[in-house]
């Protein structure tokens, strides 16, 4: 146990945490802090575009087959985490099915920054990882949605079709239920062509291509000021987070409880199949930590348009008020310390 307590004060004084506490702050003393939205795209973009280079390097040096057992746990992952959480929330829970679709969508896709800010925890505690798993998020973002929306239509006997009207906040078309045959195309280009997933593609396939030469030619770039990058990035999740914690008194003590027990228990799942993909101990606790993580990014695109019903209040409060600061702050370091016991059975 004081092996985790030390741990946790490690995690808890790096600037990685710190930026993201002293953004919940900012929010919370409501100072006039803000990002200009460009910035905080070309920051964003960033991020994505090195984590999915990294991994892209790092499969080609490895090959592909020796990525294929970790590649095949993380979809079975993306797969399962959704189904259960679905029949948790609309049976304990009593969610209606949209309600409950969304949510399960949410924790069963992934966060980019949680990950990040676990691998940093790793390299700051030198503890190794595969280098591979940096290009896992891209993966584990798809599935989960596409089986959040299916369950939603199997719920209420009915599927998804392209609807003429139009959302006058997001301007995107709605998805209303009709035809299952035309949505799950729809859905699956929905997400495979959001920001977060083809970058994070893209540049794994750029990075898989050009291999370990080819990172030579930008490693200033997308090594050198990354740390700096994630700074200014964490700040402002932190804001965002703040600003999203009101949200809780909506989405009422169920999903508060929801919010930090279903990350450690899916972190516990995604240790597991690590250990059975052969992963290290420092690979299986950043697949704990992407099972345990909640979207906020793509999974909320794709569900305003594709379950317009579900409440937003319900999954941005509970993925960015609550397991977001809770992965950040507590459940990183209980991760690892999971994955230290764990794995000693593989």
């Amino acid at each position: 146990m004081g092996g985790m307590i030390d741990l946790a004060i490690s995690n808890l004084i790096s600037p990685v945490v710190l930026f993201f506490a002293m953004g919940l702050v900012i929010a919370l003393i409501k100072a006039k802090v803000e990002f200009p939205n460009a910035i905080g795209d070309f920051i964003t973009m960033y991020l994505l575009v090195a984590i999915g280079l990294k991994g892209g390097v790092a499969i080609a040096e490895a090959g592909i087959l020796s990525v294929l057992p970790a590649i095949i746990g993380a979809t079975v992952l993306g797969i399962f985490i959704p189904i259960y959480c679905f029949y948790i929330l609309k049976g304990m829970g009593k969610f209606k099915a949209d309600d409950a679709a969304a949510l399960a969508g949410h924790y069963g896709s992934i966060s980019v920054v949680t990950f990040i800010a676990a691998a940093t925890f790793l390299t700051n505690q030198n503890i190794e990882y595969e280098a591979f798993m940096n290009g896992l998020p891209a993966i584990m973002e798809i599935p989960a949605i596409i089986v959040a929306l299916v369950l939603a239509s199997l719920a209420k006997g009915r599927s998804f079709k392209k609807a003429s009207t139009v959302n006058s906040e997001t301007g995107a078309d709605k998805l209303d239920a009709l035809s299952e045959k035309k949505s799950l195309p729809q859905v699956t280009k929905q997400v495979v062509l959001s920001k977060s997933v083809i970058l994070l593609l893209g540049a794994m396939i750029v990075g898989y291509i050009t291999g370990p030469s080819g990172m030579v030619q930008v490693e200033f770039f997308y090594k050198e000021l990354f740390m700096g990058m994630l700074s200014l990035f964490m700040l402002e999740m932190g804001i965002v987070a703040g600003s999203k914690i009101h949200e809780l008194r909506k989405a009422g003590v169920f999903i508060v409880g929801f919010g930090i027990i279903i990350p450690c228990i899916n972190a516990v799942l995604g240790i597991i199949v690590g250990g059975i993909a052969g992963l290290s101990i420092g690979g299986a606790t950043l697949l704990g930590v992407l099972a345990a993580s909640c979207s906020y990014i793509v999974a909320p695109a794709a569900m305003r348009v594709s379950l317009p019903k579900a409440n937003p209040a319900m999954y941005l409060g509970a993925s960015l008020g609550v397991t977001l600061p809770f992965n950040l702050i507590f459940g990183i370091p209980i991760y690892y310390y999971l994955a230290t016991n764990i794995m000693r059975f593989f």
